[in-house]
């Protein structure tokens, strides 16, 4: 699983927001890669919830055909008004989302 650098880059600093720290490389990257599940699984919700109707299906079509990231990216900038917008809002919402997550966890009685 390839992870772009920006969103990696997002990812650490999450991690490092969160204060979480780990003991081995292999762990972080472990954890990295499973919020990147979690943050590409929130944005494919995000993008279902404000792509023009007429644009969904071509949309899901194209993810189901393993189009490349570029050709997608390209599809939703085109199709997708307000993209840019919309998924700074997408990562802003995953990432305090994520925060208050991990502080309901900490401060969770045992």
């Amino acid at each position: 699983m390839k992870i772009p650098q920006d969103v990696r880059d997002f990812l650490e600093s999450l991690l490092t927001d969160a204060n979480m720290l780990f003991n081995e490389d292999s762990a972080k990257e472990e954890m990295i890669k499973e919020l990147f599940a979690r943050l590409d699984s929130y944005l494919a919700t995000t993008i279902a919830e404000n792509m023009p109707d007429e644009h969904l299906d071509a949309f899901i079509k194209m993810n189901e055909d393993g189009k490349t990231r570029e050709e997608i990216e390209a599809f939703i900038k085109d199709k997708m008004p307000n993209a840019s917008e919309i998924f700074a809002k997408a990562f802003a919402d995953f990432r305090d989302m994520y925060l208050r997550n991990i502080m309901v966890s900490r401060n969770a009685p045992e």
